[in-house]
């Protein structure tokens, strides 16, 4: 019966291992570079003598670490698109032309079972409007974009006894599933979401550029407190109480209402106009426009950026 030996046993058979001096170990294949640290020791009044200490550069904190913050392209902001659901009514709002999943998944809220997507499949999903603001004012329209995300919220939360029943006389109630379905369809929320944020619902909302009451009622306070004050009649008279800066181009993209607002303009477009009726009014300020009659214009920065190309195409006069 012959007795199998296996390589590594025969490579190791024909080493001479003599003296407890001597030792083998397996080495790894990769090789390890080590870096070199000078050491330094300190011998005390006692004669001993303390740790070794490694002269190694200190580890940067995290507070000293800044984050990288991605600077915002040109224009974000001025758009908000909204995408509607074509079967349930779903609707979703993006600063994108295009879905985003990670996102658009995060504003569909759980009503039930089987009620809340897995996934955004792009055949159920048509834009709904439009929301364009004025070029650089990309910071008023992020303030209203967070305005209908929170009516959004309200809408799917708070909601009345009318979503109990199924019609309004009658006291039939509904099932979860069917409360479900009913509050997933928030197309006609939205439409009347987007006219009361564009006249200037809710507090801070930047859209507003002064209001006549409010000043009204903070110079009735400073009166009262202090006395007469010339910068509060100035403001007044001028219309721009907030200190909010107008250059001379915005003046045309600004609307004083007849409540006593100046908001700026902005402009809505639909997909189909007949969406538009959903609201009960739309202020003064808002003018709609459907996205079959448009057409892309390019911006101001474009269109410099396009005559300076064409200045530098043209051939140089020789000088003679």
């Amino acid at each position: 019966m012959s007795m199998r030996i296996s390589p590594v046993i025969a490579q190791l058979g024909k080493l001479s291992i003599g003296g407890a001096s001597r030792s083998i170990r397996f080495a790894s294949t990769t090789t390890r570079t080590r870096t070199a640290t000078t050491t330094t020791t300190k011998t005390t009044t006692t004669g001993k003598t303390e740790k070794p200490t490694t002269d190694k550069k200190p580890k940067k904190s995290k507070k000293d670490v800044k984050p990288y913050v991605k600077p915002l392209p040109p224009g974000h902001g001025e758009n908000i698109f909204i995408f509607n659901h074509i079967l349930q009514g779903m609707t979703v709002y993006s600063l994108l032309p295009v879905m985003k999943a990670s996102r658009s998944l995060k504003q569909i809220v759980y009503h039930g079972k089987k009620l809340k997507p897995s996934k955004i499949r792009k055949d159920y999903w048509r834009p709904l409007a439009m929301i364009q603001f004025p070029e650089k004012q990309g910071q008023v329209g992020l303030n209203v974009l967070q305005r209908l995300m929170e009516c959004k919220k309200i809408h799917e939360y708070a909601w009345g006894d009318d979503m109990l029943y199924a019609d309004e006389g009658s006291r039939k109630t509904l099932t979860r599933r069917m409360r479900g379905r009913r509050l997933n369809d928030q197309r006609a929320n939205t439409v009347a979401d987007v006219a009361a944020v564009l006249g200037g619902l809710g507090k801070g909302n930047k859209i507003i550029i002064s209001d006549s009451k409010t000043q009204d009622q903070g110079q009735g306070q400073a009166v009262e407190s202090v006395g007469e004050d010339t910068n509060a009649d100035a403001d007044a008279n001028t219309g721009t109480g907030t200190g909010t800066e107008l250059d001379a181009a915005d003046i045309d993209n600004i609307v004083a209402t007849e409540d006593g607002k100046t908001l700026w303009k902005a402009t809505v477009w639909w997909a189909n106009p007949q969406d538009k009726n959903y609201a009960a009014s739309w202020p003064a300020n808002v003018s709609h426009q459907v996205f079959s009659e448009g057409m892309l214009v390019p911006t101001a920065a474009k269109k410099a950026e396009l005559e300076a190309k064409e200045v530098a195409k043209e051939p140089q006069p020789v000088a003679s």
